[in-house]
């Protein structure tokens, strides 16, 4: 061990991490480990975990290969099956019991990874004095369908509670306080942090919930999606390489097409198997946990643009200088129905459910630019760094004055629960 390293003592063994400038990073740290289509077993103690090294992805395409925009989500990590790894950030000089915010990527299910540069916790660490626990689980057919038995079903959900559990085992051993860990995610990640609230075997993992750009018009798919994914899925054999098991995910998803708007996140939860009620009793579990949580929720104004990059069509209608009312209706009616409209519902029967909660909305910031207030422009904001630099949702000088106030208001919550009442003039509306 060198002047750059350090060992934290914790009840899942002697943990190697790195000192980088103002945090101390633990990475790659195994929770869990999962045969293929099977439940995730919660890993032993052991003497000297090296925690030097990200963890890897969970095997997925590095970029759509519908898009015309490169947008990699996970940069140079390594990917592999042996993927249920989580990192700890947390500021080098913790004397007392922090907050910790357990963060959980999204990418419809199929991208991403907790240890992607994309989501560098550094900044919000040590502006906010909290721990960021970054998660990575397991994604498409391995994650959240297998051969398409209800046994496979809800394998990732399944990773994220066995992550939660080593929280609480752990995380005190790191300066962290079990008793104030806030679960946060985005778009998936933020659909994965409303499922946690209802699944089974997840009292006292967790208090505090941020949801940002939750896609909840799309949870849970449709009957005739579901029946077509797996009549699919149940061909792929054993034995089959990832390259084999991602091709078979390219047909499932392309059998998925019958649901329509719910194929845009075909990959997700299923209802009515282990750890989930069933569709028809969800709305009344989420309803029964309301009062043991604090929510707060956020959406980009006009989330579906980010998407539209994507698409030739809508390309057609927006040569990205000029506004398009036809383009921007499409947009804004899209975004009602997989963000805002089930996300209003949602929140409003916590509210009425003796739940406390907050929902903000990140405004455009009126500069002409084709993403502005895009599905995922407020990541540039949370986990800044140069990795945004070229990318298509650079916020440019504007995150400079944004990215403090965003980032104050998670840390905010995490700490103390506090929840925003105020607006602020071209970043956030409160909204009711």
């Amino acid at each position: 061990m060198d002047d750059s390293t350090t060992e934290i003592p914790a009840p899942c063994g002697r943990v190697r991490g790195i000192i980088d400038g103002a945090v101390i990073r633990a990475r790659g740290i195994r929770y869990a480990r999962a045969e293929r289509f099977a439940h995730p077993v919660d890993e032993p103690p052991v003497d000297l975990i090296d925690a030097t090294r990200p963890g890897p992805a969970s095997p997925q395409h590095r970029v759509d290969p519908n898009a015309d925009i490169s947008f990699d989500q996970i940069g140079g990590l390594t990917t592999s099956e042996d993927c249920l790894r989580l990192s700890v950030t947390m500021p080098r000089d913790a004397e007392t019991p922090l907050p910790v915010l357990v963060w959980i990527h999204g990418g419809a299910y199929v991208t991403g990874a907790g240890d992607a540069e994309i989501y560098d916790p550094h900044t919000l660490v040590s502006e906010q004095r909290i721990i960021v626990v970054s998660l990575t689980y397991r994604l498409g057919v391995l994650g959240y369908l297998g051969r398409g038995r209800p046994e496979h079903s809800n394998l990732g959900l399944l990773d994220q509670i066995s992550a939660l559990r080593w929280v609480q085992r752990n995380i005190a051993a790191f300066g962290g306080d079990p008793n104030a860990v806030t679960i946060a995610g985005q778009s998936a990640g933020a659909d994965a942090c409303a499922h946690l609230m209802i699944a089974e075997a997840t009292d006292g993992l967790f208090s505090r919930v941020i949801m940002a750009s939750a896609p909840l018009g799309l949870s849970g798919g449709t009957d005739s999606m579901n029946w077509a994914m797996a009549k699919v899925a149940a061909r792929i054999p054993d034995g089959a390489t990832i390259s084999e098991i991602l091709a078979a995910q390219d047909e499932v998803h392309k059998a998925a097409l019958v649901g329509g708007l719910h194929a845009g996140m075909c990959f997700g939860v299923h209802y009515g198997a282990y750890p989930l009620p069933s569709r028809a009793d969800a709305a009344a579990a989420w309803a029964r946990v309301a009062p043991k949580y604090d929510v707060l929720m956020t959406r980009t104004e006009r989330e579906i643009a980010f998407f539209a990059g994507f698409v030739p069509a809508f390309h057609r209608l927006h040569d990205r200088r000029l506004t398009s009312p036809m383009l921007e209706s499409l947009i804004s009616g899209i975004t009602s129905a997989v963000y805002t409209r089930a996300a209003k519902a949602f929140y409003d029967r916590h509210r009425m459910s003796g739940g406390q909660g907050a929902r903000l909305l990140i405004v455009s910031r009126g500069d002409g630019s084709f993403f502005d207030a895009a599905h995922s422009g407020d990541l540039p904001l949370l986990f800044p760094g140069p990795v945004w630099d070229q990318s298509f949702l650079d916020y440019g000088s504007t995150a400079e004055v944004a990215g403090p106030e965003l980032r104050r208001i998670w840390g905010r919550f995490t700490t103390s629960g506090a929840l925003p009442r105020v607006r602020i003039p071209g970043l956030i509306d409160i909204l009711g």
